[in-house]
């Protein structure tokens, strides 16, 4: 088969599954886009409360009459709860306000699936162990490997080698990092810090219980030239923690 039409392939599937997709919502596609800004109002207000009470308040307030539906395909897609669904949700109405495609860019990104690797800064790994995935990313900016469990981008781990200085005591900068990486910047008064040790290796942890985003930086003990960070979920990160743990191991 050739690359015309496996396009013509993947566009029409991409498309099938965007049709499903509209198909499935429970309200009008565009009241989304008026309840994710009706939650983000309210949750820098109020916060969330791990529940979705912000959410029932915007559908009564429009007269949603299959409200119990809406709560009900919200959390199918991730949303359990006011901020989740702001941060897990949001995201599938993106075919609403497309990006501008930059033609320039056109086809500089490259995706690989590893089974190993060795790098120039010694990181080694000789066998990915299942259900991890390790990816090479190649750009005009250079490599990245990325590993990431299952089809999910729920948890993913990029492979650095660019920090200058791991200043494992300094909370206020592992802070100011989830604060840049996440663009939250309010509801901040659980942000903390945590420090694990996972065998040989050493790892930072900042979390709070107001949002669900997690981000673990992870340094070897005695090779410096390289870290791992972790992107993952406030309900799911012990358990990456632990897997995590194993598969470096």
């Amino acid at each position: 088969m050739d690359k015309k039409k496996r396009k013509e392939i993947s566009d029409r599937l991409r498309k099938e599954k965007l049709i499903e997709f509209r198909q499935s919502l429970p309200i009008d596609e565009n009241l989304f886009p008026k309840l994710f800004d009706f939650l983000e109002d309210g949750l820098e207000k109020n916060g969330c409360n791990h529940n979705s009470l912000i959410t029932e308040k915007f559908l009564q307030k429009n007269g949603i009459t299959n409200a119990t539906e809406v709560i009900c395909w919200l959390a199918e897609n991730g949303g359990y709860c006011d901020c989740e669904i702001l941060a897990n949700v949001e995201d599938l109405f993106d075919y609403l306000n497309p990006p501008k495609i930059n033609l320039i860019s056109k086809n500089t990104i490259h995706r690989q699936k590893i089974h190993r690797l060795k790098t120039d800064f010694d990181f080694c790994i000789e066998k990915v162990p299942s259900p991890w995935n390790l990816i090479k990313i190649t750009s005009t900016s250079g490599k990245e490997y990325q590993f990431q469990i299952g089809k999910s981008n729920n948890c993913t781990v990029s492979l650095q080698s660019n920090f200058s200085s791991f200043q494992h005591d300094n909370d206020e900068k592992w802070k100011n990092l989830w604060i840049n990486e996440t663009k939250l910047n309010y509801n901040l008064e659980d942000l903390t810090i945590e420090r694990i040790q996972l065998g040989n290796y050493s790892a930072i942890v900042a979390k709070t219980k107001n949002w669900t985003p997690v981000k673990i930086w992870c340094t070897n003990k005695v090779n410096t030239k390289w870290f791992l960070k972790m992107n993952t979920e406030l309900s799911r990160y012990k358990g990456d923690i632990k897997e995590f743990g194993e598969t470096i191991e």
